[in-house]
């Protein structure tokens, strides 16, 4: 039996990919604020408060029957957009929240999974759910939260990845842009006045025109990536416009 780890599950891509990869070999374990529909082992985890998550990781993972895996995937789901402001608009709630939801809850995802798994030699891979945003010519303005922490989370990867390739019973780190889908995020994005963020045409014209694909058809590009996780290249980060 295989085990799947995702978290984020309650809605959008994260309650998409735990349908898509639900099958009678998965033991699926999901973490989020709300349980939504998800039907795998469930564990309340709010990553805004990191503390709390990480002990909540540390005895969820230690309980699992992690040794009785053929294999192992962790998908790191869990993110917030943030309000959408110029920098000197932001306030210190709110930066902290989006830093620790984005962030600072992958890295304690990974601390936590690999400190578990280090010892189990069987196929493990950690997938981090990046974004456009990370790139350095996709910066946008009044998304500024967003954009570095998800910087931040594909340089994580890419970092782990590097102290892997010395790992006795190595884990597989890759990054997955999804692209542009049809989640709450995106509502939020459209929402929002030009004023606070400039190119908010853009994306109400893309949902016009029906260019934004479900949460479901994503899930689906993933899972077909992850099929063949043997192939997968360390530290790579995979954009699922090509494929």
């Amino acid at each position: 039996m295989r085990t799947i780890i995702i978290t984020g599950v309650s809605k959008g891509l994260g309650q998409a990919l735990a349908k898509t990869l639900a099958d009678e070999d998965t033991r699926l374990i999901g973490f989020g604020r709300t349980q939504g529909d998800f039907t795998g082992t469930f564990h309340s985890c709010d990553f805004t408060k990191p503390q709390l998550a990480a002990s909540i990781f540390e005895s969820a993972l230690a309980a699992l029957p992690l040794e009785d895996s053929e294999s192992i995937t962790f998908i790191a789901n869990a993110g917030r957009l943030g309000i959408l402001a110029k920098a000197q608009n932001l306030d210190s709630y709110d930066i902290e929240e989006t830093i620790a939801a984005n962030l600072t809850g992958s890295a304690l995802a990974a601390s936590a999974f690999l400190r578990r798994v280090e010892q189990i030699p069987v196929p493990k891979t950690f997938v981090q759910i990046s974004s456009g945003a990370a790139l350095p010519d996709r910066a946008k303005a009044s998304w500024s939260l967003y954009c570095a922490s998800k910087a931040g989370q594909e340089q994580l990867v890419r970092s782990i990845a590097r102290e892997q390739e010395n790992a006795q019973h190595p884990t597989t780190f890759v990054n997955i842009n999804p692209g542009v889908m049809e989640t709450s995020m995106q509502e939020q994005i459209r929402q929002t006045t030009p004023e606070s963020f400039p190119e908010v045409e853009r994306f109400i014209k893309m949902k016009e025109e029906g260019r934004i694909p479900t949460p479901d058809t994503v899930a689906a590009k993933i899972r077909d990536l992850l099929s063949n996780a043997a192939s997968l290249e360390n530290g790579k980060t995979y954009s699922l416009a090509n494929y």
